[in-house]
């Protein structure tokens, strides 16, 4: 019997429950259709929940409980406010707390905090697609000019299998409206997305490292170009990549 991560498991039954956003759901079911095991397994768990809502259908809660529940809990030395001025007193009071904690959510995160969940994202939904690149191929000569025409500046593309970490495409990632070069390495069944930014668009990210569900972040400067460096790799084999990169011609 096949082993599934975890991760795995918890987006199908999202997906099959319809918790999903659609850009998510259409990763997941990318990845179902290209995996023959996943596709058995969300078969089997669809197959389930039938039954389930088949054989046990939610029931109304009978009167008298209902009943029992209300008197417990209304008020027994003021006048019971109308159902209707309840439902609407409940909506104003969701309404504003929504407003406010909307308000103060916005203004607490941090531009940088928006750049580095929309590269957390690009990297997972890399993950969850078919394949993480747009054009796949090992070869610098090719990965290179694929860029040009989709971005403003063509990437720095370097080979490092000899130091162990196999080009094996690119993509483009749309970080902040501003759509961004990602080279797709890879080291044994670890991905590593590498997203350049250059010119006056640089990052200004408050950490050189930094650790995420898992997932470790390094970001570093070169001249007139910085990168952020994504993986599921230990910390120190990422920054072994980053100063192998760093370091090629």
């Amino acid at each position: 019997m096949p082993l599934f991560e975890h991760d795995d498991l918890h987006l199908i039954h999202a997906y099959l429950d319809g918790e999903l956003d659609v850009m998510a759901a259409l990763a997941v079911e990318r990845k179902i259709a290209a995996d023959p095991d996943l596709r058995k397994l969300a078969d089997e768990i669809a197959a389930l929940k039938k039954v389930l809502a088949e054989k046990f259908p939610l029931e109304p809660l009978p009167h008298s409980v209902r009943a029992r529940i209300e008197a417990a809990f209304a008020p027994q030395t003021t006048p019971r406010m109308p159902s209707w001025a309840k439902i609407a007193a409940s909506l104003l009071v969701v309404a504003a707390l929504s407003s406010t904690l909307t308000g103060i959510t916005l203004r607490r995160t941090a531009p940088q905090e928006i750049v580095v969940a929309e590269l957390f994202d690009a990297h997972l939904r890399s993950l969850m697609a078919a394949q993480p690149t747009d054009v796949a191929s090992s070869d610098q000569h090719t990965v290179k000019p694929w860029f040009n025409g989709r971005i403003t500046q063509s990437p720095r593309v370097v080979d490092l299998a000899a130091q162990g970490f196999e080009l094996i495409g690119g993509r483009v990632d749309v970080v902040g409206r501003t759509p961004l070069s990602t080279l797709v390495y890879r080291r044994r069944e670890h991905v590593i997305s590498l997203t350049e930014v250059s010119g006056r668009d640089q990052l200004e990210l408050p950490f050189d490292r930094r650790a995420e569900n898992g997932f470790n972040m390094i970001k570093w400067s070169n001249h007139e170009r910085s990168y952020v460096a994504i993986s599921d790799l230990n910390v120190n084999e990422l920054e072994a990549f980053a100063t192998a990169f760093r370091g090629a011609s």
